[in-house]
């Protein structure tokens, strides 16, 4: 069963497009679901949902390495998505259940500006 990109869109927000273990970024806005995965705190094998309280963004080499059993996964204690954000051009505050979304996009409400999470989340090209 595949995860609803509703659900991708808010994880992604709430992890900040970063691995929740090492921290790593995506490479290019472009590329920045290229090496990440999602991972069920309660296994699916164990009726976890596919919601975004049971879903963290890790890099695929942490994904990897905690399937391996090399790479014990800490506790996960802030999952709960807060019910709003703020646009990236204007800081209107947008309700995170209606906002206008497409995968790594968003468009504000107010500004009418459509805005990637990579921008969001404050990647930079020049920075990396």
């Amino acid at each position: 069963m595949s995860i609803e990109n509703r659900v991708c869109f808010e994880v992604n927000l709430r992890d900040g497009l970063c691995c929740r273990v090492c921290g790593r970024a995506p490479l290019s806005q472009a590329n920045y679901h290229r090496g990440f995965q999602y991972h069920h705190v309660v296994p699916l094998s164990e009726n976890g949902p596919n919601e975004t309280e049971n879903l963290v963004l890790l890099c695929a080499d942490c994904h990897l390495r905690h399937h391996q059993k090399k790479l014990k996964l800490p506790q996960f204690d802030d999952l709960e998505l807060p019910e709003t954000f703020n646009c990236h051009n204007c800081k209107h505050e947008l309700n995170v259940e209606t906002v206008e979304m497409n995968c790594g996009w968003y468009r504000c409400d107010k500004c009418f500006e459509k805005t990637h999470l990579w921008t969001h989340c404050g990647f930079d090209e020049e920075k990396l």
